[in-house]
């Protein structure tokens, strides 16, 4: 029989799977809030010996709104930086500025008081939840050959363009949130802040990404005259919501109802 003794290094790498898969049981509720450094384990560790229930708020109070969100927004960026998607979208255009609007209107960007031993702590899934939204965005509009080509898909990426479609997008893809994961009322605190999303649910909300790229707004002449065309050089916002509204980029033409 023989017996192979494992090297220095290969010991190491296992015994570090080892610490992980334990880290991942002791707290399965917070995996991706420790491991993208958006919670420490110690600060974890010290609430819950004062409160077994306790929650992003315990661990983060005498923290402004504005650290807050600076926490949670700098880990969950670095978590979807692991797949290079922001980086090619602001090789595209996208303004840094932009990044922070996107994240505000799909995330909870402020401190949970749900308990996170608690089966409704969602910041794991919204982690993943976003994931899956930005790969949806990636592939079916701002990879897609549209951006390229003859339309002017591509206004998609400036800051007022891109808040205001977000925003309607976000409307239509709410409701099949709602619907999709049975829950009691529409998600207040955030698209992404939920249960984790099925495999029916992430094809419904990649038909409705499908739609934004096949709006006839896209496809309009660039003109100054709203009687003959869209100004897309025109980044302000309220002048953006009234071509999109006169070109049926709205939430019922992405719900498919117009």
């Amino acid at each position: 029989m023989t017996v192979t003794v494992p090297n220095t290094r290969e010991l190491y790498e296992l015994l570090v799977r080892l610490h992980d898969d334990v880290r991942q049981i002791q707290y399965p509720y917070s995996a991706k809030v420790l491991k993208w450094g958006i919670i420490m384990e110690s600060e974890i560790e010290e609430a819950l010996k004062l409160d077994p229930e306790a929650s992003e708020k315990t661990v983060w109070v005498g923290n402004t709104p504005t650290e807050v969100a600076g926490k949670l927004a700098g880990g969950i960026t670095t978590f979807v930086d692991q797949e290079g998607y922001r980086e090619k979208w602001m090789k595209a255009g996208l303004a840094e500025g932009s990044w922070k609007t996107f994240l505000e209107q799909y995330c909870m960007l402020k401190a949970d008081s749900v308990a996170f031993t608690s089966d409704d702590y969602y910041r794991n899934a919204e982690m993943e939840n976003l994931l899956t939204l930005v790969q949806i965005l990636d592939e079916e509009i701002f990879s897609s050959k549209a951006m390229k080509g003859a339309t002017r898909l591509s206004v998609s990426f400036k800051s007022k363009w891109w808040k205001e479609c977000h925003r309607i997008f976000s409307d239509a893809v709410m409701e099949e949130v709602y619907r999709g994961l049975k829950l009691k009322e529409r998600p207040k605190l955030g698209l992404c802040h939920t249960p984790e999303w099925p495999d029916a649910l992430k094809t419904a909300i990649r038909k409705i990404a499908k739609l934004w790229v096949t709006c006839p707004l896209w496809d309009k002449p660039q003109s100054t005259d709203p009687n003959t065309g869209v100004d897309f050089t025109s980044n302000n916002e309220a002048t953006v919501k009234k071509y999109l509204a006169s070109n049926k980029f709205t939430t019922l033409y992405l719900e498919g109802r117009s």
